[in-house]
C-alpha cells in the first residue's frame, strides 16, 4: 500500500500566468469545463494525489489498483515534465506468471488492464481494456501478443481542439504482436507489428519494426533495425482559426508515411574501457485532405455529425515533411574502481517544411547528409571517494 501527496505554486506577472492557464497542460479557457479562468491572476496553485494497493511478488498472481488525481492548477514543469493536469485516473491490472517449464513453453505470462479517466470537471475521457500474453519457448525464442480497446461507451477528448469544445471520442482498437529470437545466437531477428483502427473505420494505422541483433564476438555486438509506419488519421487537428470573432476548430484527414533506420554498436575493449554508438536517420511526410471543422454537435454519437465542411484558405498548409539524422557516440573509461570518465559526441541534422514532399523517401534520405550539422561534445567526470 502506498500513497503520495504533492502541491505546487507558481507565480509571475499576469501575462505569464495567463499564458500558463491557457497552455496545453491546463486549458483553463476551455468552454465545457468547470474551471475558474482568471486572466488577471498572478499565481497558480494545485495539488496531486495518488493511492495504490498491489501485490508484486510471490506465487502466480500479481495485481495493482490505483487512483491518481491532478488538479487543474497543478504545474511542476519548472522542475520536470508534466504532460497535462486536470486529470483523474483509476487503473487496475492483474497478471498470472507461470515460471515452471511445461509443454510448449519455458515460461508464460498473462496480464489484463482496465483504466478509466476523467477530468476534474467530471467529464469521462476514456474507458479501456487491455490484455497481453507473453510466452518463452524452449528454444529461447519469445512470442508476444495483445490488444487494447478504448473509447468504450460515451467518452470525450478534451484536448483535441486545443482549448476549444470537447469532442466525442470514437471507439479504438489496437492489436499488436511480436516475436523475438534467442539473443545468445550469432544472428537474432525480431519483428513487432502494431495495428490501429478507429473513427468508425475512417482511421487506421500499420507499423512494422523488424530488427536483427548480431553477435560478432564476445566483445563486439551490433543491431540494425527499421521502423515503417503508415498512418491514415481522419481526425488530425490542423489549427484554430479566428475570423470576424468566430473561431473554427479545423481537422483534416492525414495520410502519413514514416520511415526510420537505426544502428547500434557496442564494443568492450576491456574491463575498464567500452565504446557505444547509436545512429538513426528518420523521415516523416504527411498530406492533409478533407478539411472539416467542429460543427454544432461535437458530442454527437455519429462520427460524421460532429463535423461540417471547411474551405481552407490558399495559404493553409496541405502537409509537412520532416527529416532528421541523430547519432551518439560514447566512450567510457573506468580509470580506477568506481571512478569513470565519459566522452560523448552527439551529432544531428534536421529539416522540416510546412508542405508535403513530392520526392521519394530514398531521395529524402540522401539529402540528410547535405543538411547543416550540429555537433555537441560532452565530458563527464566521476570520482569515487572510498573510505
Amino acid at each position: 500500500v502506498a500513497a503520495s501527496l504533492a502541491a505546487s505554486r507558481i507565480a509571475g506577472s499576469a501575462e505569464v500566468i495567463d499564458r500558463t492557464q491557457r497552455n496545453g497542460v491546463h486549458y483553463f479557457q476551455q468552454p465545457d469545463d468547470d474551471l475558474d479562468y482568471d486572466p488577471t491572476r498572478t499565481s497558480l496553485t494545485g495539488h496531486a494525489e495518488q493511492v495504490k494497493f498491489g501485490k508484486y511478488g510471490g506465487g502466480v498472481t500479481r495485481f495493482e489498483t490505483s487512483f491518481v488525481r491532478q488538479s487543474a492548477g497543478f504545474d511542476v514543469n519548472d522542475l520536470g515534465f508534466l504532460r497535462r493536469a486536470d486529470l483523474q485516473d483509476w487503473s487496475t491490472w492483474a497478471a498470472l506468471n507461470f515460471n515452471d517449464p511445461r509443454g510448449a513453453y519455458r515460461w508464460l505470462r498473462f496480464n489484463g488492464n482496465h483504466w478509466q479517466t476523467w477530468n476534474t470537471s467530471g467529464r469521462r475521457l476514456n474507458t479501456a481494456f487491455n490484455g497481453n500474453g507473453h510466452m518463452g519457448l524452449h528454444n529461447n525464442w519469445d512470442v508476444h501478443a495483445g490488444a487494447t480497446v478504448d473509447g468504450i461507451g460515451e467518452t470525450y477528448c478534451d484536448r483535441c481542439t486545443r482549448g476549444g469544445p470537447v469532442l466525442r471520442r470514437s471507439r479504438r482498437f489496437f492489436p499488436w504482436f511480436g516475436v523475438k529470437a534467442d539473443n545468445r545466437r550469432t544472428l537474432a531477428p525480431s519483428m513487432w507489428v502494431n495495428l490501429g483502427y478507429t473513427d468508425e473505420g475512417k482511421s487506421e494505422m500499420v507499423s512494422l519494426s523488424p530488427s536483427l541483433n548480431i553477435r560478432i564476438s564476445t566483445r563486439l555486438q551490433a543491431s540494425v533495425g527499421a521502423g515503417l509506419t503508415h498512418n491514415e488519421l481522419n481526425t488530425q487537428w490542423v489549427g484554430n482559426f479566428t475570423q470576424d470573432g468566430e473561431t473554427s476548430y479545423v481537422f483534416a484527414h492525414l495520410d502519413q508515411e514514416t520511415r526510420s533506420l537505426n544502428l547500434r554498436l557496442n564494443y568492450t575493449a576491456g574491463p575498464d574501457l567500452t565504446f557505444e554508438f547509436y545512429g538513426q536517420p528518420f523521415i516523416s511526410t504527411g498530406t492533409y485532405t478533407d478539411f472539416r471543422e467542429i460543427g454544432a454537435t461535437p458530442d454527437a454519437a455519429s462520427y460524421d455529425d460532429r463535423f461540417v465542411a471547411y474551405e481552407p484558405s490558399p495559404g493553409m498548409s496541405r502537409g509537412f515533411a520532416f527529416r532528421q539524422l541523430r547519432t551518439n557516440a560514447v566512450a567510457r573509461w573506468e580509470y580506477r574502481p568506481g571512478s569513470t570518465i565519459f566522452l560523448v559526441w552527439a551529432h544531428g541534422r534536421s529539416h522540416d517544411q510546412n508542405s508535403p514532399s513530392e520526392r521519394s523517401w530514398s531521395d529524402e534520405y540522401n539529402d540528410l547528409f547535405e543538411l547543416y550539422p550540429q555537433n555537441t561534445f560532452l565530458v563527464k567526470f566521476a570520482y569515487w571517494f572510498n573510505r
